[in-house]
C-alpha cells in the first residue's frame, strides 16, 4: 500500500466500525428470524447505500482522477443495494454493492474492439487485480449458439480467466461482430475479510479498471477527434 493510500485510510478508519454495523445490520433483513417492518427495511437500505457512496468518495480521493462522477443512483438486487458510479469523462459504468457473499466492484469493458492496441501493461494490470480480491470475468452476455458451436473447444475451457478474455476477443474479430463482448470484470470481498483490507484494496481495485476501460475509450476518443479535423 503507498503513503497516499496508507494516509486516506487511516484518516478515515474511525468511520469504519459505523459502516460495518449498517451492513451487518442490512443483512439481518434476510435473517427468517428478524421480523422487520417495511419502513425499517427502506431505511436499513438508504444507510447501506450512503456506507457505499462514503466508499466511492474514497475511490475518487485515492485516484486524483481528471474527471468526476456520478455516485447519485443506485438499483436493488435480491440481496442488497448496488450503486451506480458513472464516470462523465467516458461514460464508463461502475458498480460497487453488496450481497449475501460479501462487497463487490464491477465494470462492463466498453469499447472491446480496442484490445489488440493494448500493451503489456494492461494484461498486468490484470493479474494485479486478481491479487486484490476474488476475480471473476462474469459472461452475462453469450455470442450466439452457431458461434459458440463453431468454436466449441475455446468455449469449453473455463479455468483461465485471461483465456476467456482472449477468446471473447478473438471469436468477436474473427465473426466480424459488432459489439465485441469480453464480459464483465467482477471483484468482490467475503464479510470474514478484514474490513481495512477491504476498503483499501476497493480503492486500488476501482483505479485499476477505471485505467483499464479508460485506456479503451482513449483509443476511440483519438479516432473521433481526428474524424473532426
Amino acid at each position: 500500500m503507498d503513503n497516499k493510500l496508507s494516509k486516506l485510510i487511516n484518516n478515515n478508519s474511525y468511520k469504519f466500525n459505523d459502516w460495518t454495523q449498517i451492513i451487518n445490520e442490512h443483512n439481518f433483513i434476510f435473517n427468517p428470524d428478524k421480523d422487520l417492518k417495511q419502513k425499517e427495511q427502506i431505511e436499513l437500505t438508504h444507510k447501506t447505500s450512503n456506507v457505499l457512496v462514503q466508499i466511492s468518495d474514497l475511490f475518487f480521493k485515492y485516484g486524483s482522477f481528471k474527471d468526476t462522477f456520478d455516485n447519485s443512483k443506485m438499483f436493488l438486487h435480491v440481496y442488497g443495494p448496488n450503486l451506480i458510479i458513472k464516470s462523465n469523462k467516458t461514460n464508463n459504468q461502475f458498480n460497487l454493492g453488496i450481497d449475501n457473499k460479501g462487497i463487490y466492484l464491477e465494470t462492463y469493458m466498453r469499447f472491446a474492439e480496442n484490445l489488440r492496441y493494448m500493451p503489456d501493461s494492461f494484461y498486468k494490470a490484470i493479474f494485479t487485480l486478481m491479487e486484490l480480491g476474488n476475480f471473476e470475468l462474469q459472461e452475462n452476455q453469450f455470442y450466439g449458439k452457431e458461434t459458440t458451436n463453431k468454436y466449441n473447444q475455446l468455449f469449453n475451457n473455463q479455468k483461465s480467466k485471461l483465456f476467456k478474455l482472449f477468446r471473447n476477443y478473438i471469436v468477436g474479430v474473427a465473426e466480424g461482430e459488432s459489439d465485441i463482448i469480453l464480459g464483465d470484470f467482477h471483484i468482490h470481498w467475503t464479510y470474514d475479510k478484514n474490513f481495512y483490507n477491504i476498503i483499501s484494496n476497493s480503492c486500488l481495485a476501482f483505479k485499476i479498471l477505471y485505467k483499464l476501460n479508460y485506456s479503451l475509450w482513449k483509443i476511440n476518443d483519438l479516432k473521433t477527434k481526428k474524424k473532426k479535423i
